[in-house]
């Protein structure tokens, strides 16, 4: 009896009730708002919602055997976490509102949402009348402001014939959702033990001058609830190490690798022996990488295969699988400013990869042949029911995912509202007459040998541009633009010449030049072995006026990928341009003398 007294006990700790005092708070302003904020003469909102976003962090990083970082406070503490809220106010209807707009004179444009980039910051406490207060004042200022911006809306189109009539927001069905979930336990002297234990090993490694791991855990509690009915309740955890390291070549070119490791749970991080493994490999790779030649340029056929086919897939073309709709702008000279990143809304019905590939948005996925995924939901950020959405049938792009903020020509949303705007969850490619991985190497030789080229390429690992962000990396080489109309993308780490008898050659220092969307409709052929990755994403379209909207993200920035290995016919790869950095003028001082 008294065991199952403390799993009741524990599941109840572990669960937000509905009725908590944060749900009860929003619930009762929600309802309080809709029957009487209105100014005098003035429409009523016809729609509120209210988001309330909890994080619980613990954050430990080290270099060389040293802690550089911790913050790592038990769950259930004040230290580490945060409770921001988002409030979003709609005048109008839901052809025409004061959303997706910009005025110079603006402070901000679209859905207003209380200042900060998270939304608005509220007690941690459970304080029933202090959220109610709260959420009062930030409705009042939300809904004059969205008055305002609602009569210059009104204005700028007045002289105007919209091209595009596509609803300002779509009709949901009304939905609920309980996600308990279960929340990261974390031991803070465990934590900072295993980062500092796993940075040691880099001492074994003469010129490596930098290294990090950083072990970062968070759980998310999301709560949700609008004035049509949808409400929900969403536990979310995650779990990232990151492991990095770089040096440089003889001649001062930076080389940088990393490793990442993901889970719902830090049990469920690959075992020690994995983990050290993997170390093992980046230093190889990096030793291996300052002794190898530099390629001046290549032009031919290139296979990107394993976690270099998942980043050229996400940076080339998977971050671009969302559309936001155009924006209304009160003064022409700021249209184009306003309106130049249409993305691929004018490619949907035509041909954008093969026509034996296919694409498809999942955020109910879990897993994908028995490796986790980590991008999705059962319910999206505006309370809108999750399902699985065809972007791309047999090359041709059918949709962007999008949010109720509706595209032409569609009607609903494609539930993929994470944060501030449309993001994909997991992007899962299948493919027709994909080939054995020896056999799509053949098939690159074989173009090598009809063109009589000296070698072909293969491309096992590229950077990431957000993980290098968050890794603040500052030996950067300037690379000069590829032109308007191509892709930057990050630099190679693990590229292989590959001779006609089937020899491969490690090379170093490689960047891609010129890459384009249209490149991905070229791909000559793909394996028939997806790879699983996740990887931060860096969204590619988003409206300028969307940037205003401050919404704190309910769960991890991350996409989570199931792609093949990429035979691309044309590509052309080069050294970096611009300066190098000059080498250090002394040694490692560990490694001095030794």
């Amino acid at each position: 009896m008294k065991k199952i007294l403390a799993i009741a006990m524990l599941c109840a700790a572990s669960s937000p009730a509905a009725d908590d005092a944060v749900m009860r708070a929003m619930r009762d302003e929600l309802a309080r708002s809709m029957k009487k904020l209105q100014l005098e003469n003035l429409q009523k909102p016809y729609f509120v919602a209210y988001r309330a976003v909890e994080t619980a962090n613990c954050n430990a990083s080290a270099s060389f055997g040293a802690l550089t970082g911790s913050n790592c406070e038990a769950p259930g503490g004040t230290t580490g976490r945060t409770r921001n809220l988002s409030i979003e106010v709609r005048v109008g209807d839901y052809a025409r509102d004061n959303t997706n707009f910009y005025a110079p004179q603006l402070a901000v444009g679209g859905v207003v949402r209380v200042t900060g980039a998270g939304g608005l910051t509220v007690p941690i406490d459970d304080n029933y009348d202090e959220i109610r207060r709260q959420l009062w004042l930030g409705t009042d200022s939300a809904y004059k402001n969205a008055l305002d911006i609602y009569a210059k809306k009104k204005a700028a189109l007045e002289n105007r014939t919209r091209t595009d009539d596509a609803p300002d927001f779509s009709k949901e069905t009304a939905f609920t959702s309980e996600d308990a979930g279960t929340p990261i336990e974390w031991n803070r002297a465990e934590v900072e033990n295993l980062v500092r234990s796993l940075s040691k090993l880099f001492r074994e490694t003469p010129g490596i001058d930098n290294s990090d791991v950083r072990l970062t855990a968070t759980n998310w509690l999301v709560r949700y609830a609008n004035s049509e009915g949808s409400s929900f309740t969403r536990r979310l955890a995650y779990v990232q190490l990151a492991i990095s390291a770089d040096t440089q070549a003889k001649d001062g070119m930076p080389l940088t690798d990393f490793e990442t490791m993901e889970a719902r749970a830090l049990r469920e991080l690959p075992a020690r022996e994995e983990i050290v493994k993997r170390i093992h490999a980046l230093q190889g790779r990096l030793q291996a990488l300052r002794q190898a030649p530099l390629v001046e340029r290549y032009a031919g056929p290139v296979v990107f295969e394993g976690q270099a086919a998942g980043e050229i897939f996400l940076q080339g073309l998977g971050g671009a699988l969302v559309g936001v709709p155009r924006v209304v702008v009160d003064d022409s000279r700021f249209d184009r400013l306003y309106n130049n990143n249409a993305g691929l809304v004018d490619k949907i019905g035509t041909r954008i990869l093969p026509d034996f590939v296919s694409v498809t948005d999942n955020p109910a996925a879990r897993e994908f042949q028995g490796k986790p995924l980590f991008g999705g939901y059962a319910v999206d950020d505006d309370g809108v029911k999750a399902g699985s959405t065809p972007v791309i049938e047999n090359g041709i792009l059918k949709t962007l995912l999008h949010t109720r903020a509706l595209l032409p020509g569609t009607t609903q949303s494609s539930a993929s509202r994470r944060g501030t705007g449309p993001m994909p969850s997991n992007l899962l490619l299948t493919a027709e007459k994909g080939l054995a991985p020896e056999e799509l190497k053949a098939e690159l030789l074989r173009i090598v040998k009809r063109r009589n080229l000296e070698y072909g390429v293969i491309v096992r690992r590229m950077g990431n541009p957000m993980l290098q962000m968050s890794l603040g990396r500052t030996r950067i080489i300037i690379f000069s633009s590829s032109g308007p109309a191509s892709i930057e993308v990050e630099p190679l780490i693990e590229a292989y010449r590959v001779y006609p008898d089937g020899r491969e050659e490690l090379v170093r220092n490689l960047t891609v030049k010129g890459l384009t969307q249209g490149a991905f409709k070229d791909i000559l052929a793909v394996s028939n072995a997806p790879y699983v990755y996740t990887a931060p994403v860096r969204v590619t379209v988003r409206s300028p006026a969307m940037g205003t909207v401050f919404s704190a993200p309910g769960g991890p920035n991350v996409v989570s990928m199931a792609v093949p290995a990429m035979l691309f016919e044309d590509m052309t790869l080069q050294r970096p341009s611009g300066d190098v950095p000059n080498l250090p003028f002394t040694k490692h001082p560990f490694f001095e003398g030794k």
